[in-house]
């Protein structure tokens, strides 16, 4: 199943082609058609180059979330509770992701749930893995009324051998209680965090991947994790998808810059050395500029009615 343009993939009616130029800075992150007619909802990425190659760091205060303009937004009373790791975070942006940027931009109400660092499957001998902090947390009331769920594909899980060993298998087809997967898998994790979620808020689950990287050094490429292996992890996550879309009561979306070419394409090289920390982490700018128009426009079109399971 090919996943590049993942608009494509899930919504038969969007088209991302034509993303605006790198160069073109713009004052809302999407744009929409009449009322009167389907809306459909595009990032418009407000990249602009006037500071590279000068000292304004991409995580200088100009890009903080509290000097970031609230606009008008399908999103405005949602209640959207993130998990992850180091991206979910915002390790290399001050602790600050496309979680809060999302936030700031459209008023929704966000909850995060994020450590560094962590998995997606439990290890030996450590308490901090998604599964196990999902269901322990403080941040998610488990009687709130919440309208998603948004939650990493761990680069951690692919990050060695060791823990790419430990990817594990889909379970049986009629095996969906969330208490009976091997959480030890990444597997085992993801199908744990779908039923767990669908079963205790009834909300659509939207995982999403970082953006694109190769194997090896240089820009856009890593060697711990390498892109291979980290595709593999998502992989994974379409398998599960595919899973439990196929029961009534489930809703699971991938939001995958990982293989949308025209996300990628969208950050030019330099730009992306100087918005991002290394292949995998992000700065400030570059979650705003970058990564947060794609999710709010994603999440728009999901409550907007555009996206099909």
């Amino acid at each position: 199943m090919k996943k590049a343009l993942l608009f494509l993939l899930n919504v038969a009616i969007l088209s991302l082609a034509g993303c605006k130029s790198s160069e073109e800075a713009t004052s809302s992150v999407f744009t929409s058609s009449s009322k009167k007619e389907p809306v459909i909802y595009e990032p418009e990425y407000t990249i602009t180059k006037e500071y590279i190659g000068t000292s304004t760091d991409s995580n200088n205060s100009m890009f903080n979330v509290e000097n970031v303009e609230q606009h008008d937004s399908i999103l405005e009373d949602k209640t959207i509770y993130f998990l992850g790791s180091s991206v979910t975070y915002g390790a290399n942006s001050d602790g600050k992701a496309m979680g809060e940027y999302l936030a700031a931009l459209t008023g929704c109400t966000i909850k995060k749930e994020a450590v560094s660092g962590t998995t997606i499957q439990n290890e030996s001998g450590k308490t901090n893995s998604y599964t196990q902090r999902l269901e322990n947390t403080a941040e998610f009331d488990v009687d709130a009324e919440i309208d998603a769920f948004v939650c990493q594909i761990s680069t951690n899980d692919a990050y060695n051998s060791e823990r790419l060993a430990k990817l594990g298998r889909l379970s049986p087809e009629d095996q969906i209680e969330s208490d009976s997967f091997d959480r030890n898998t990444t597997y085992g994790g993801l199908e744990f965090i779908v039923t767990y979620v669908t079963e205790t808020w009834g909300c659509p689950v939207f995982f999403y991947s970082g953006a694109y990287f190769g194997d090896g050094s240089g820009t856009r490429k890593s060697s711990a994790p390498t892109g291979s292996n980290y595709k593999k992890i998502i992989d994974a996550t379409y398998a599960v998808a595919e899973k439990y879309n196929a029961y009534q009561d489930f809703e699971v979306f991938i939001i995958d810059l990982f293989n949308d070419e025209d996300f990628n394409d969208a950050a030019d090289d330099e730009y992306y050395k100087w918005a991002t920390n290394d292949p995998v982490h992000p700065k400030k700018a570059g979650y705003l500029q970058w990564w947060t128009p794609y999710f709010e426009a994603y999440l728009s079109n999901y409550f907007e009615g555009n996206l099909s399971v």
